[in-house]
């Protein structure tokens, strides 16, 4: 195991900049029409990520949580009362402003926030794409594509901000469902549906093969958040009184 995940180091070591440059030199990717601009720091949507666009309803109030270069948020603004975009990295947040600008979006807001961080109110649905690959690196503002932490503290913070009957949607390889539902059940966190994203089309795919950014085929994982019930307390024991030593032995 140690092995692999030196293995998977390495190649992120050398994928980072690799991705960069490609960023640098393709700045743009469009989808379904509407152009949007990546910074050379920032992950380039190749996963059909705008078809969670189908989980959100018309007036909700949605959170974009590792919001990125914004795709998430410019595709569901139109249908939201409200999105709230956030990002640990400030590229992110920078990037996601300036597509929010060019889509002209007035109701979408973002800002810089470690996961819950920055985080305040409750929200219809939280939309989540976490990093694939559970590689540490020492710079987390930099890691749009590897984490160890993004999971756990996830379903740790995300039922304290959701709205009743809220839904949380994350997306993830669909492999890994069995570990996915598993780290989730215990704060709370039912899997209602599992569904593939939809196939790339041959462009994109293409595209997701100069980036080395195959064989993921991630999903949608809808869940419902039921708070765990926190354990009764033991019913506390009453010492019955002793009779008074049978009456004074019976006078």
């Amino acid at each position: 195991m140690n092995i692999v995940k030196a293995g998977l180091g390495a190649f992120m070591q050398f994928w980072y900049p690799y991705v960069r440059t490609l960023n640098i030199i393709a700045p743009s990717i469009t989808i379904e029409g509407k152009r949007l601009m990546i910074s050379p720091d920032v992950y380039k949507p190749l996963e059909n990520e705008h078809a969670v666009v189908g989980y959100c309803k018309k007036g909700d109030r949605v959170l974009d949580l590792g919001c990125g270069c914004g795709v998430n948020a410019i595709f569901v603004a139109p249908i939201a009362r409200e999105v709230v975009a956030v990002d640990i990295s400030m590229s992110a947040v920078k990037n996601t402003i300036l597509n929010c600008r060019l889509q002209n979006l007035k109701n979408v807001s973002v800002r810089q926030s470690d996961m819950f961080s920055n985080v305040f109110g409750k929200y219809d649905v939280i939309l989540a794409n976490p990093p694939y690959v559970a590689v540490e690196f020492e710079k987390e503002d930099k890691q749009f594509a590897t984490s160890v932490r993004y999971l756990p503290t996830l379903f740790a913070n995300a039922g304290k901000h959701l709205k009743e009957d809220g839904s949380l949607v994350v997306q993830f390889p669909i492999w890994v469902h069995d570990a996915v539902e598993r780290m989730a059940a215990p704060h709370g966190f039912k899997l209602v549906s599992l569904k593939r994203t939809p196939l790339k089309s041959l462009g994109l795919f293409l595209l997701s093969v100069v980036y080395m950014q195959v064989g993921f085929r991630s999903a949608f994982y809808l869940f419902k958040y039921e708070p765990v019930a926190a354990a009764k307390p033991a019913p506390r024991k009453v010492a019955k009184p002793v009779a008074r030593k049978r009456a004074m032995q019976a006078a």
